[in-house]
């Protein structure tokens, strides 16, 4: 079977058991409930701790999983711990793909929160994304993203189909390649960005002074975050962030680099 053809979900769809793609009672139960659109599913959490509503284990279908969130008009918001159930094996990226498949259909969605999701998924992920229209949050904290994630990122950003206000990017392995690959991205929504929160990285001189030129265009920002970077060789950058808190008109309430490395 053709796992991408989505022509086979919308063929079998209304006869699936869904106890022979989930490996739970409970995870049948929530599968149930997207696809009628129960509004009790307006928040989803998936991942493969017990204490998430969805909790992936290896009897689990995440084609289906993606193709039945693809299709909720009921998902406001979506939180994902992990899309494998522990120890990596072949064919699970295909099962991320599938998943990702369906979620790029979805046009309810308006938060993700991506937690301890690394490499391969955490690319998948941000790939997926560029078909959400409604799509306003993005929060990872925690994961590994490789400089193609942030690549597809900036690709995400560039391509204008979501309006993010809100990009939170704590912990999540970047440095000052993963900021130029993005950077531009941010002119793109700048008029829409409300907060930009990035602690807790590898951001140093070339990354912030690449941060502050895109941060020009972004005249409505009211957060921003920049803390436990390491700027002890970040003079320039520095100094292009004092000149545009200086000359810039702006909204912004909140600035932090609390706990960053400062130069002296």
């Amino acid at each position: 079977m053709d796992h991408r053809a989505y022509s086979y979900y919308e063929a079998n769809a209304a006869d699936i058991s869904f106890e022979d793609i989930t490996s739970s009672k409970k995870n049948s139960r929530i599968l149930r409930w997207i696809r009628d659109g129960d509004d009790k599913i307006s928040h989803l959490t998936l991942g493969r701790d017990s204490c998430v509503q969805f909790s992936i284990g290896k009897g689990d279908n995440l084609g289906w999983l993606g193709y039945f969130i693809g299709r909720s008009v009921k998902i406001q918001s979506l939180d994902i711990w992990h899309l494998n159930p522990g120890g990596w094996e072949p064919q699970w990226e295909q099962q991320i793909d599938d998943f990702m498949f369906g979620l790029t259909r979805n046009q309810s969605i308006r938060c993700i929160r991506a937690f301890h999701v690394r490499g391969y998924e955490s690319t998948a992920l941000l790939r997926a994304l560029g078909n959400l229209s409604l799509l306003e949050k993005l929060d990872y904290g925690h994961s590994y993203i490789t400089l193609d994630g942030y690549s597809a990122l900036g690709t995400l950003l560039e391509s204008g189909v979501c309006k993010l206000k809100k990009i939170h990017l704590m912990s999540s392995n970047i440095d000052d390649d993963g900021v130029a690959a993005f950077a531009n991205g941010l002119r793109s929504i700048g008029p829409f960005l409300r907060e930009l929160l990035l602690p807790d990285n590898s951001i140093g001189n070339d990354g912030l002074s690449a941060l502050v030129a895109a941060l020009e265009s972004c005249t409505s920002l009211e957060r921003l975050n920049l803390s436990d970077n390491d700027y002890s060789l970040a003079t320039a950058g520095l100094g292009s962030l004092s000149d545009w808190l200086q000359t810039a008109v702006l909204n912004l309430n909140e600035l932090s680099l609390q706990y960053g490395i400062l130069c002296y």
